[in-house]
């Protein structure tokens, strides 16, 4: 076989992965196929993820919608705890992690219920930076945006969470969809963070510091 032809048969097999990988987060996305709030179990720890600051450096739609969400539901009673994670590299502001705990902190939730992590820097690092933190790894409401569910749920299974439960996030007061490149741009994430965390994980084993190999999850 020649190297046209394999190459040709590889771009077919990359588009059609590609095509495929757009569809199922549109599909995940905008089809209901998380459970509902009524059917989630009372668990130990709320985790919310954060999507980023605002150009001033205060918190961002998507991120103060997650972050809002988690309060209800700890308000709900769902848990005792909630974890908040993201850290902050881009602006001159406290971090992410640290910001939508002091949301929560105003709007009643105590000091002694947030956890915070305010050193990541992506889906992974946000799950290998928040479960030592907590005290056990075994039963999670994770909550972000529903594009963004179904990676970081295999994240913090990778990184040894366990009894996760999915929740999209919402907020009646303004609820936020993503456009068409968040969602391209989602499927690539997917692959990229696969390939990441087996990159990672092998550099585990040839011994590689931490302080090296984490940069890999960036």
């Amino acid at each position: 076989m020649g190297i046209r032809r394999v190459t040709a048969r590889l771009t077919k097999a990359g588009v059609f992965l590609g095509l495929l990988s757009v569809g199922a987060v549109y599909g995940w996305t905008f089809l209901d196929l998380y459970p509902a709030r009524s059917d989630l179990r009372a668990t130990n720890t709320i985790v919310c993820l954060a999507a980023g600051l605002q150009d001033d450096g205060s918190l961002g739609r998507f991120t103060e919608q997650r972050a809002r969400s988690c309060i209800s539901l700890y308000h709900q009673g769902l848990a005792p705890k909630i974890a908040f994670t993201g850290g902050n590299s881009t602006h001159a502001a406290p971090p992410t992690g640290q910001q939508m705990a002091a949301l929560a902190l105003a709007e009643g939730v105590p000091a002694s219920a947030i956890v915070i992590e305010n050193q990541s820097e992506s889906t992974l690092q946000n799950a290998l930076f928040t479960l030592p933190k907590l005290e056990s790894v075994r039963g999670v409401i994770l909550v972000t945006d529903s594009f963004h569910l179904p990676r970081s749920g295999l994240s913090f299974l990778w990184a040894g969470a366990r009894d996760i439960q999915l929740f999209p996030a919402y907020d009646p007061s303004q609820t936020l969809m993503p456009g068409h490149w968040t969602i391209a741009m989602e499927a690539v994430k997917l692959w990229a963070n696969a390939l990441r965390a087996q990159v990672y994980s092998m550099a585990g084993l040839l011994g590689i510091p931490d302080s090296t190999k984490i940069q890999i999850l960036h």
